[in-house]
């Protein structure tokens, strides 16, 4: 676990001035992100890099990554919602297919389609549609 180092006069003096220039910043930036920031600053001033910059491509950052992520959470719960549906429409198909066979062979024995309707228990209707496609 890294230590913080607390901010010198200088540090605190440029990020107190950019979080008074964009207030917005402080909403967006977590604890979590926000300690992350602390731990990187002193290095950042050392190595020249402006604080600004920093931040703005940390939220950048961050934005791109909570994306990604609403974006993998959005596919999966497609994808189980697509599962569900294929599962849906598979169970009616078979369903569908089941109700074919007999009427199918009760129709090759010479039974008409009001017989059948009345022994298998369907409407009329389907075992019409079932004959006249087959």
């Amino acid at each position: 676990k890294k230590k913080l180092i607390p901010f010198n006069k200088e540090e605190q003096n440029e990020i107190t001035k950019i979080f008074n220039k964009n207030n917005k910043l402080m909403n967006q930036i977590t604890y979590a992100q926000a300690k992350i920031v602390r731990e990187d600053v002193s290095k950042m001033l050392r190595e020249g890099t402006s604080l600004n910059d920093y931040i703005a491509g940390s939220l950048k950052k961050w934005k791109q990554e909570g994306m990604q992520k609403g974006m993998q959470k959005g596919m999966q719960k497609g994808m189980q919602k697509g599962k569900q549906e294929g599962l849906q429409e598979g169970i009616q198909k078979g369903i569908q297919e089941a109700r074919k066979e007999p009427i199918l062979n009760l129709h090759k024995k010479g039974y008409s389609s009001e017989q059948i309707a009345d022994l298998l228990g369907f409407e009329l209707n389907i075992v019409k549609e079932i004959i006249a496609s087959s």
